[in-house]
Protein backbone atom coordinates (compact mmCIF):
# COMPACT_ATOMS: atom_id res chain seq x y z
CA UNK A 1 0.00 0.00 0.00
CA UNK A 2 2.68 2.06 1.13
CA UNK A 3 4.54 1.54 -2.38
CA UNK A 4 1.01 2.16 -3.95
CA UNK A 5 0.75 5.59 -2.71
CA UNK A 6 4.69 6.48 -3.03
CA UNK A 7 3.68 5.98 -6.86
CA UNK A 8 0.79 8.07 -7.16
CA UNK A 9 2.67 10.94 -5.24
CA UNK A 10 5.56 10.74 -8.56
CA UNK A 11 3.54 10.38 -11.31
CA UNK A 12 1.34 13.49 -9.95
CA UNK A 13 4.38 15.27 -9.14
CA UNK A 14 5.40 14.31 -13.18
CA UNK A 15 2.35 15.60 -14.57
CA UNK A 16 2.71 19.40 -12.57
CA UNK A 17 6.17 19.20 -13.51
CA UNK A 18 5.18 18.65 -17.52
CA UNK A 19 2.52 21.79 -16.96
CA UNK A 20 4.80 24.11 -15.63
CA UNK A 21 7.20 22.67 -18.70
CA UNK A 22 4.51 23.67 -21.20
CA UNK A 23 3.67 26.64 -19.21
CA UNK A 24 7.60 27.87 -19.35
CA UNK A 25 8.07 26.77 -22.81
CA UNK A 26 5.06 29.01 -24.05
CA UNK A 27 6.25 32.02 -22.09
CA UNK A 28 9.39 32.03 -23.73
CA UNK A 29 7.74 31.68 -27.42
CA UNK A 30 5.98 34.78 -26.56
CA UNK A 31 9.48 36.56 -25.51
CA UNK A 32 11.15 35.29 -28.33
CA UNK A 33 8.31 36.65 -30.81
CA UNK A 34 8.15 39.89 -28.72
CA UNK A 35 12.01 39.95 -29.08
CA UNK A 36 12.06 39.48 -33.00
CA UNK A 37 9.49 42.40 -33.24
CA UNK A 38 11.08 44.48 -30.88
CA UNK A 39 14.11 43.90 -32.79
CA UNK A 40 12.56 44.86 -36.16
CA UNK A 41 11.28 48.24 -34.98
CA UNK A 42 15.22 49.20 -33.62
CA UNK A 43 16.34 48.09 -37.34
CA UNK A 44 13.52 50.41 -38.84
CA UNK A 45 14.06 53.35 -36.25
CA UNK A 46 17.78 53.08 -36.72
CA UNK A 47 17.32 52.89 -40.86
CA UNK A 48 15.02 55.69 -40.42
CA UNK A 49 17.25 57.91 -38.23
CA UNK A 50 20.64 56.86 -40.66
CA UNK A 51 18.52 58.43 -43.50
CA UNK A 52 17.57 61.45 -41.14
CA UNK A 53 21.44 62.14 -40.73
CA UNK A 54 22.36 61.80 -44.28
CA UNK A 55 19.72 64.39 -44.86
CA UNK A 56 20.72 66.85 -42.39
CA UNK A 57 24.69 65.92 -43.59
CA UNK A 58 23.30 67.18 -46.83
CA UNK A 59 22.00 70.52 -45.86
CA UNK A 60 25.19 71.01 -43.95
CA UNK A 61 26.95 70.08 -46.54
CA UNK A 62 25.29 73.21 -48.96
CA UNK A 63 26.20 75.50 -46.25
CA UNK A 64 29.77 74.75 -45.38
CA UNK A 65 29.45 73.39 -41.87
CA UNK A 66 30.19 70.22 -40.03
CA UNK A 67 27.39 68.40 -39.17
CA UNK A 68 25.55 69.39 -36.13
CA UNK A 69 23.62 67.26 -33.48
CA UNK A 70 21.85 70.20 -31.62
CA UNK A 71 18.74 72.58 -32.60
CA UNK A 72 17.13 75.46 -31.36
CA UNK A 73 13.40 74.37 -29.71
CA UNK A 74 11.81 76.81 -32.81
CA UNK A 75 13.49 74.81 -35.12
CA UNK A 76 12.54 70.96 -36.05
CA UNK A 77 14.41 68.76 -38.21
CA UNK A 78 12.46 66.50 -40.30
CA UNK A 79 13.23 63.24 -40.62
CA UNK A 80 13.99 61.77 -44.38
CA UNK A 81 11.77 58.47 -43.66
CA UNK A 82 8.76 60.34 -43.13
CA UNK A 83 6.48 58.27 -45.07
CA UNK A 84 4.27 61.24 -46.10
CA UNK A 85 7.52 62.67 -47.64
CA UNK A 86 8.87 59.56 -49.22
CA UNK A 87 5.92 59.55 -52.09
CA UNK A 88 7.98 62.60 -53.58
CA UNK A 89 9.49 61.95 -56.59
CA UNK A 90 12.94 63.40 -57.07
CA UNK A 91 14.82 65.26 -59.93
CA UNK A 92 16.56 62.78 -63.22
CA UNK A 93 19.45 61.88 -62.23
CA UNK A 94 21.58 63.98 -64.96
CA UNK A 95 19.60 67.00 -63.09
CA UNK A 96 21.14 65.97 -59.87
CA UNK A 97 24.15 65.61 -61.55
CA UNK A 98 24.20 69.23 -62.43
CA UNK A 99 22.66 70.60 -59.44
CA UNK A 100 25.64 68.59 -57.28
CA UNK A 101 28.47 69.99 -60.07
CA UNK A 102 27.16 73.77 -59.88
CA UNK A 103 27.18 73.75 -55.83
CA UNK A 104 30.76 71.84 -55.75
CA UNK A 105 31.83 74.82 -57.76
CA UNK A 106 30.13 77.89 -56.06
CA UNK A 107 30.94 76.46 -52.59
CA UNK A 108 34.46 76.88 -53.87
CA UNK A 109 34.41 79.85 -54.96
CA UNK A 110 32.25 81.69 -52.56
CA UNK A 111 34.14 82.92 -49.85
CA UNK A 112 36.65 84.71 -52.58
CA UNK A 113 34.15 86.19 -54.48
CA UNK A 114 32.32 87.69 -50.89
CA UNK A 115 35.74 88.66 -49.88
CA UNK A 116 36.29 90.68 -53.31
CA UNK A 117 32.88 92.58 -53.15
CA UNK A 118 32.23 95.59 -55.26
CA UNK A 119 34.75 97.80 -57.31
CA UNK A 120 35.48 100.94 -56.35
CA UNK A 121 32.70 102.53 -56.46
CA UNK A 122 29.82 100.14 -55.12
CA UNK A 123 28.37 101.17 -51.85
CA UNK A 124 29.10 99.55 -48.53
CA UNK A 125 27.65 99.63 -45.49
CA UNK A 126 29.81 102.55 -44.77
CA UNK A 127 29.12 104.50 -48.13
CA UNK A 128 25.15 103.18 -47.92
CA UNK A 129 24.51 106.73 -46.46
CA UNK A 130 25.19 108.86 -49.74
CA UNK A 131 22.94 106.93 -51.69
CA UNK A 132 21.27 109.67 -53.90
CA UNK A 133 17.76 109.47 -55.98
CA UNK A 134 18.68 109.60 -59.89
CA UNK A 135 15.75 110.39 -62.82
CA UNK A 136 13.54 107.51 -62.05
CA UNK A 137 13.01 104.72 -65.46
CA UNK A 138 9.25 105.01 -66.86
CA UNK A 139 7.84 101.44 -66.72
CA UNK A 140 4.71 102.38 -69.28
CA UNK A 141 2.77 100.37 -66.69
CA UNK A 142 -1.06 101.53 -67.49
CA UNK A 143 -2.12 104.27 -64.66
CA UNK A 144 -5.57 102.53 -64.42
CA UNK A 145 -4.49 99.68 -62.54
CA UNK A 146 -0.85 101.51 -61.24
CA UNK A 147 1.75 99.54 -59.22
CA UNK A 148 4.97 97.95 -59.79
CA UNK A 149 4.64 94.25 -58.22
CA UNK A 150 7.64 92.36 -59.39
CA UNK A 151 11.14 93.78 -60.07
CA UNK A 152 14.18 92.14 -61.32
CA UNK A 153 17.52 92.85 -62.76
CA UNK A 154 20.05 91.16 -65.32
CA UNK A 155 23.64 89.99 -63.87
CA UNK A 156 25.32 93.16 -65.65
CA UNK A 157 22.62 95.50 -64.52
CA UNK A 158 21.90 96.61 -68.04
CA UNK A 159 18.28 95.43 -68.40
CA UNK A 160 15.43 95.69 -65.77
CA UNK A 161 12.25 93.20 -65.44
CA UNK A 162 9.41 94.58 -64.29
CA UNK A 163 5.79 92.34 -63.15
CA UNK A 164 2.86 95.09 -63.11
CA UNK A 165 -1.00 95.09 -61.47
CA UNK A 166 -2.10 96.01 -64.65
CA UNK A 167 -1.04 92.26 -66.04
CA UNK A 168 1.47 93.30 -68.23
CA UNK A 169 5.71 92.42 -67.92
CA UNK A 170 8.05 95.39 -69.13
CA UNK A 171 11.56 94.69 -70.01
CA UNK A 172 13.35 99.18 -69.35
CA UNK A 173 16.86 100.00 -70.95
CA UNK A 174 18.59 100.75 -67.63
CA UNK A 175 21.32 102.89 -70.11
CA UNK A 176 18.57 104.22 -72.37
CA UNK A 177 15.97 104.91 -69.31
CA UNK A 178 12.88 103.80 -70.83
CA UNK A 179 11.03 100.39 -71.65
CA UNK A 180 12.07 98.63 -74.87
CA UNK A 181 9.58 95.30 -74.95
CA UNK A 182 6.14 94.98 -73.39
CA UNK A 183 5.61 90.96 -72.94
CA UNK A 184 1.61 90.32 -73.21
CA UNK A 185 -0.20 87.40 -72.28
CA UNK A 186 -1.38 87.53 -68.35
CA UNK A 187 -4.59 88.39 -67.76
CA UNK A 188 -4.67 89.38 -64.26
CA UNK A 189 -1.72 90.85 -62.07
CA UNK A 190 1.83 89.86 -62.41
CA UNK A 191 3.07 88.70 -59.29
CA UNK A 192 6.80 87.64 -59.18
CA UNK A 193 9.56 88.05 -62.09
CA UNK A 194 12.66 86.57 -62.67
CA UNK A 195 15.28 86.53 -65.08
CA UNK A 196 18.02 83.95 -65.38
CA UNK A 197 21.75 84.80 -64.75
CA UNK A 198 21.86 86.55 -61.51
CA UNK A 199 21.67 83.67 -58.91
CA UNK A 200 25.06 84.02 -58.52
CA UNK A 201 26.37 87.36 -59.82
CA UNK A 202 29.58 89.18 -59.73
CA UNK A 203 29.79 91.94 -57.90
CA UNK A 204 31.44 95.40 -59.41
CA UNK A 205 32.82 96.21 -62.65
CA UNK A 206 33.36 91.84 -63.33
CA UNK A 207 29.52 91.93 -63.50
CA UNK A 208 29.42 94.00 -66.87
CA UNK A 209 30.60 90.96 -68.61
CA UNK A 210 27.92 88.99 -67.78
CA UNK A 211 25.82 88.23 -71.35
CA UNK A 212 22.01 89.10 -71.50
CA UNK A 213 20.19 86.60 -69.39
CA UNK A 214 18.82 84.00 -72.13
CA UNK A 215 15.41 83.84 -70.39
CA UNK A 216 12.89 85.74 -68.38
CA UNK A 217 9.98 84.50 -66.70
CA UNK A 218 6.62 85.78 -65.10
CA UNK A 219 4.21 84.58 -62.42
CA UNK A 220 0.32 85.63 -62.29
CA UNK A 221 -3.02 85.60 -59.68
CA UNK A 222 -4.24 84.50 -63.60
CA UNK A 223 -3.22 80.70 -62.73
CA UNK A 224 0.01 80.46 -65.65
CA UNK A 225 3.99 80.98 -65.29
CA UNK A 226 5.42 82.20 -68.89
CA UNK A 227 8.70 81.80 -69.81
CA UNK A 228 10.25 84.18 -72.48
CA UNK A 229 13.27 83.41 -74.11
CA UNK A 230 15.56 85.72 -75.88
CA UNK A 231 16.01 85.46 -79.38
CA UNK A 232 18.90 86.32 -81.52
CA UNK A 233 17.80 89.80 -82.27
CA UNK A 234 17.94 90.36 -78.57
CA UNK A 235 14.11 90.38 -77.98
CA UNK A 236 11.99 88.13 -75.44
CA UNK A 237 9.42 86.21 -77.55
CA UNK A 238 6.89 83.37 -75.48
CA UNK A 239 8.77 80.01 -75.04
CA UNK A 240 5.99 78.37 -72.91
CA UNK A 241 3.15 78.70 -70.75
CA UNK A 242 2.61 76.30 -67.58
CA UNK A 243 -1.35 76.00 -66.33
CA UNK A 244 -0.49 76.27 -62.85
CA UNK A 245 -2.76 77.67 -59.19
CA UNK A 246 -1.74 80.71 -58.32
CA UNK A 247 1.91 80.94 -58.01
CA UNK A 248 3.57 83.13 -55.37
CA UNK A 249 7.10 83.20 -55.61
CA UNK A 250 9.44 82.27 -58.85
CA UNK A 251 13.33 81.81 -58.50
CA UNK A 252 15.98 80.85 -61.10
CA UNK A 253 18.16 77.91 -59.73
CA UNK A 254 21.87 78.57 -60.14
CA UNK A 255 22.35 76.21 -62.75
CA UNK A 256 20.28 78.83 -64.90
CA UNK A 257 18.43 76.08 -66.33
CA UNK A 258 15.82 75.33 -63.69
CA UNK A 259 12.88 77.34 -62.82
CA UNK A 260 11.06 77.03 -58.61
CA UNK A 261 8.14 78.04 -57.98
CA UNK A 262 5.65 77.95 -55.12
CA UNK A 263 1.60 78.02 -55.01
CA UNK A 264 -1.06 78.52 -52.70
CA UNK A 265 -2.12 75.02 -53.14
CA UNK A 266 0.41 73.93 -51.15
CA UNK A 267 2.82 72.74 -53.68
CA UNK A 268 5.94 73.54 -55.44
CA UNK A 269 7.67 72.53 -58.88
CA UNK A 270 10.83 73.00 -60.95
CA UNK A 271 10.62 73.66 -64.21
CA UNK A 272 13.01 72.82 -67.07
CA UNK A 273 13.43 76.82 -68.38
CA UNK A 274 14.39 74.69 -72.05
CA UNK A 275 11.46 72.66 -72.25
CA UNK A 276 8.86 74.00 -69.57
CA UNK A 277 9.04 70.41 -68.45
CA UNK A 278 8.07 69.76 -64.65
CA UNK A 279 10.70 68.14 -63.36
CA UNK A 280 9.56 67.97 -59.90
CA UNK A 281 6.20 68.57 -58.63
CA UNK A 282 6.31 68.45 -54.37
CA UNK A 283 2.27 68.34 -52.84
CA UNK A 284 1.59 69.02 -49.88
CA UNK A 285 1.97 66.18 -47.57
CA UNK A 286 -1.09 66.69 -45.49
CA UNK A 287 -3.68 69.57 -44.47
CA UNK A 288 -1.01 70.62 -41.89
CA UNK A 289 1.82 69.00 -40.23
CA UNK A 290 2.29 67.77 -36.62
CA UNK A 291 1.66 71.05 -34.86
CA UNK A 292 -0.77 72.64 -36.76
CA UNK A 293 1.04 74.19 -39.49
CA UNK A 294 -0.03 74.30 -43.35
CA UNK A 295 1.29 74.12 -46.43
CA UNK A 296 -0.30 77.75 -48.24
CA UNK A 297 2.78 78.99 -49.28
CA UNK A 298 3.49 82.65 -49.90
CA UNK A 299 7.13 82.98 -51.42
CA UNK A 300 9.74 81.28 -52.69
CA UNK A 301 13.66 80.93 -53.09
CA UNK A 302 16.85 79.29 -53.98
CA UNK A 303 19.30 78.80 -51.98
CA UNK A 304 22.66 80.36 -53.89
CA UNK A 305 24.64 76.96 -53.99
CA UNK A 306 21.18 75.52 -55.46
CA UNK A 307 20.84 72.60 -52.84
CA UNK A 308 18.21 73.86 -50.78
CA UNK A 309 15.23 76.12 -51.45
CA UNK A 310 12.94 77.52 -49.13
CA UNK A 311 9.26 78.31 -48.95
CA UNK A 312 7.01 80.94 -46.57
CA UNK A 313 3.76 79.80 -45.70
CA UNK A 314 0.49 81.61 -45.27
CA UNK A 315 0.75 80.50 -41.25
CA UNK A 316 4.27 82.13 -40.15
CA UNK A 317 6.58 79.15 -41.12
CA UNK A 318 9.37 78.68 -43.55
CA UNK A 319 10.24 75.26 -45.05
CA UNK A 320 13.40 74.52 -46.21
CA UNK A 321 13.69 71.95 -48.67
CA UNK A 322 16.41 69.34 -50.28
CA UNK A 323 15.78 69.97 -53.85
CA UNK A 324 17.62 67.36 -55.43
CA UNK A 325 14.84 64.68 -53.53
CA UNK A 326 11.81 66.88 -52.73
CA UNK A 327 11.81 65.95 -49.23
CA UNK A 328 11.71 68.99 -45.95
CA UNK A 329 14.93 69.28 -44.67
CA UNK A 330 14.22 72.20 -41.74
CA UNK A 331 11.10 74.07 -40.34
CA UNK A 332 11.38 77.44 -39.05
CA UNK A 333 8.72 79.05 -36.75
CA UNK A 334 7.95 82.25 -35.06
CA UNK A 335 6.73 84.30 -37.94
CA UNK A 336 3.38 86.34 -37.02
CA UNK A 337 1.98 85.81 -40.08
CA UNK A 338 2.15 84.83 -43.76
CA UNK A 339 5.90 85.03 -44.62
CA UNK A 340 5.49 87.00 -47.72
CA UNK A 341 8.88 87.77 -48.72
CA UNK A 342 12.32 85.84 -47.79
CA UNK A 343 16.01 85.89 -49.36
CA UNK A 344 19.05 84.21 -49.17
CA UNK A 345 22.05 86.27 -48.60
CA UNK A 346 24.89 85.38 -51.56
CA UNK A 347 27.25 83.91 -48.66
CA UNK A 348 25.13 81.50 -48.12
CA UNK A 349 24.60 81.67 -44.51
CA UNK A 350 21.58 83.58 -43.66
CA UNK A 351 18.00 84.07 -44.34
CA UNK A 352 15.56 87.10 -44.35
CA UNK A 353 11.98 87.06 -43.98
CA UNK A 354 8.94 88.90 -43.04
CA UNK A 355 5.62 88.53 -42.46
CA UNK A 356 2.53 90.18 -43.57
CA UNK A 357 1.48 92.99 -41.14
CA UNK A 358 4.77 92.64 -39.33
CA UNK A 359 7.32 95.82 -39.12
CA UNK A 360 10.22 93.86 -38.53
CA UNK A 361 12.57 91.58 -40.23
CA UNK A 362 13.54 88.07 -38.48
CA UNK A 363 17.50 87.09 -39.64
CA UNK A 364 17.97 83.17 -39.75
CA UNK A 365 21.29 81.61 -39.46
CA UNK A 366 21.18 78.71 -41.23
CA UNK A 367 24.45 77.82 -39.39
CA UNK A 368 22.74 77.58 -35.89
CA UNK A 369 19.07 76.91 -37.28
CA UNK A 370 17.73 79.86 -34.86
CA UNK A 371 17.14 83.64 -35.16
CA UNK A 372 20.26 85.60 -35.18
CA UNK A 373 19.42 89.31 -35.05
CA UNK A 374 15.91 91.00 -35.75
CA UNK A 375 15.48 94.04 -37.72
CA UNK A 376 13.11 96.95 -37.33
CA UNK A 377 11.24 98.59 -40.05
CA UNK A 378 8.80 100.97 -38.12
CA UNK A 379 6.24 100.24 -40.82
CA UNK A 380 4.30 97.20 -42.90
CA UNK A 381 7.31 95.42 -45.16
CA UNK A 382 6.63 95.15 -48.13
CA UNK A 383 10.01 93.15 -49.96
CA UNK A 384 14.01 91.80 -48.68
CA UNK A 385 16.59 91.91 -50.88
CA UNK A 386 20.47 90.93 -49.83
CA UNK A 387 22.68 92.59 -52.36
CA UNK A 388 25.39 90.36 -54.08
CA UNK A 389 28.29 91.20 -51.99
CA UNK A 390 26.06 90.18 -49.20
CA UNK A 391 27.00 93.04 -46.95
CA UNK A 392 23.53 95.25 -47.56
CA UNK A 393 19.84 94.41 -47.03
CA UNK A 394 17.26 96.65 -48.47
CA UNK A 395 13.60 96.41 -46.78
CA UNK A 396 10.92 98.33 -48.52
CA UNK A 397 7.74 99.08 -46.65
CA UNK A 398 5.37 101.61 -47.70
CA UNK A 399 6.97 104.78 -45.99
CA UNK A 400 10.15 104.26 -46.92
CA UNK A 401 13.76 102.56 -47.85
CA UNK A 402 15.81 101.33 -45.43
CA UNK A 403 19.06 100.07 -45.84
CA UNK A 404 20.86 97.90 -43.32
CA UNK A 405 24.69 96.86 -43.59
CA UNK A 406 27.80 95.60 -41.95
CA UNK A 407 27.79 91.85 -40.00
CA UNK A 408 25.45 93.06 -36.96
CA UNK A 409 22.61 94.78 -39.87
CA UNK A 410 22.88 98.29 -38.46
CA UNK A 411 20.87 100.40 -39.96
CA UNK A 412 22.87 102.67 -42.75
CA UNK A 413 20.26 104.76 -45.49
CA UNK A 414 16.53 105.57 -45.04
CA UNK A 415 15.87 106.09 -48.56
CA UNK A 416 12.58 108.30 -48.99
CA UNK A 417 10.27 106.56 -51.38
CA UNK A 418 6.34 106.40 -50.65
CA UNK A 419 4.33 103.36 -51.72
CA UNK A 420 7.51 101.27 -52.53
CA UNK A 421 6.28 97.76 -53.46
CA UNK A 422 9.21 95.98 -54.58
CA UNK A 423 12.89 96.14 -54.94
CA UNK A 424 16.36 94.36 -56.34
CA UNK A 425 20.29 95.52 -56.34
CA UNK A 426 22.36 96.39 -59.71
CA UNK A 427 25.23 93.95 -59.66
CA UNK A 428 27.13 96.41 -61.50
CA UNK A 429 27.08 99.32 -59.53
CA UNK A 430 25.04 98.51 -56.52
CA UNK A 431 22.42 100.85 -57.26
CA UNK A 432 19.02 99.93 -55.82
CA UNK A 433 16.31 99.74 -57.96
CA UNK A 434 12.60 99.86 -56.25
CA UNK A 435 9.15 99.20 -57.86
CA UNK A 436 6.54 101.85 -56.43
CA UNK A 437 2.50 102.52 -56.80
CA UNK A 438 3.35 105.25 -59.33
CA UNK A 439 4.83 102.34 -61.74
CA UNK A 440 8.18 104.35 -62.71
CA UNK A 441 11.24 102.54 -61.28
CA UNK A 442 13.26 104.22 -58.25
CA UNK A 443 16.62 103.96 -58.66
CA UNK A 444 19.18 105.15 -55.92
CA UNK A 445 23.05 105.03 -56.34
CA UNK A 446 26.16 106.71 -55.43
Amino acid sequence: MALQNEYDAIVFETLELRKQYDTVRQDLANALYTNDASMRVIARLMKERDEAREALSSVHTSLGMPSSSGAHEDVEMTQAANPTMNSVTSLPVNVMEQIDSTAAALTKDRRARIKRGGSEGYPTSASAASLQAQSPIPSEHHASSPGIAAIDTSADGALVLTGGKDASVHVLDRTANKAVAKLEGHTKPVTSVVFSGRSNPAAGDSAKEAPTPLYAASASDDGTVRIWRCNDKGQYELAHTIASTTVTGLSVHPTDSLLGSASRDGSWSIYSLETGECLLHVPAANATDEQGAGFVYESFAFHPDGQLAATGTSDGVIRIWDVKQGQQSAVFRGHEGAVHTLDFSQNGYLLAAASRGAQHVKIWDLRKLDVTRVVDADATIQEVRFDPTAQLLAVVTAMNVRVFGGKSLELCATLDVNNGLCAQWCPNDGALLIGAQDCNVGVFSL
